[in-house]
């Protein structure tokens, strides 16, 4: 199974949207179909110079920055060329009583983020998400995801073993959730998907979840 390893994807491809090359499709940009493939929709957006109809991308174009992605993270989205915040695009967020105290410092944060940060994250592929991949932010910086995990990932990155505290310490959005979606004895009809990072630089994990 193909590894990506990348500043803020370090992951499966499985984890990603690229998926093997078939004989009969190759990428838009090299003509090949030697690496990993994605098909485009209209579920990504794709940033390029390139005038040509964009079908299929390949992994190695992204290696060589042929071409980018658009992004979204904690406070907004990263567009071709500028930062979208989520309240310039969903305007009644404003009128939130906690947008002061909690959306409004992501924004300002990535306001704030290094040029060159933005444009590694849109040299990254998007992981595979549900409701679409949203890259948590700490120290400064685009936290690495580092894939999706279950019960037995909590006990292995937990300091002490216990999944269920690790996960409430780490999760943003799933209060009383860890039992019935990710535990040993979780319900048969569970359908939550925990997204896991790690920060670059001082290596604390967040999360967040997401289901269908």
């Amino acid at each position: 199974m193909d590894y990506i390893n990348l500043k803020y994807f370090r992951s499966t491809t499985d984890e990603s949207y690229f998926e093997p090359a078939s004989n009969d499709t190759c990428c838009s940009f090299c003509n090949q179909n030697d690496s990993p493939i994605i098909e485009l929709d209209d579920t990504l957006s794709i940033i390029t110079t390139s005038s040509e109809s964009l079908t299929n991308v390949c992994l190695n174009c992204l290696y060589e920055k042929k071409y980018a992605f658009e992004q979204q993270a904690e406070g907004g989205y990263l567009i071709k060329d500028s930062i979208l915040t989520e309240s310039e695009k969903y305007p009644y967020l404003k009128k939130s009583s906690d947008y002061a105290s909690d959306l409004l410092p992501k924004e300002q944060a990535l306001l704030a983020m290094d040029k060159s940060k933005i444009d590694e994250l849109k040299r990254t592929p998007p992981f595979r998400a549900w409701q679409g991949a949203i890259w948590l932010v700490h120290c400064n910086d685009f936290m690495t995801f580092v894939g999706t995990w279950e019960h037995e990932d909590f006990i292995k990155h937990s300091p002490d073993g216990k999944a269920q505290k690790f996960f409430e310490e780490i999760c943003d959005n799933g209060d009383d959730l860890y039992e019935s979606q990710f535990g040993p004895q979780k319900s048969a009809h569970a359908e939550c998907t925990f997204y896991a990072f790690e920060c670059i630089h001082c290596k604390q994990y967040r999360g967040y979840i997401d289901n269908a």
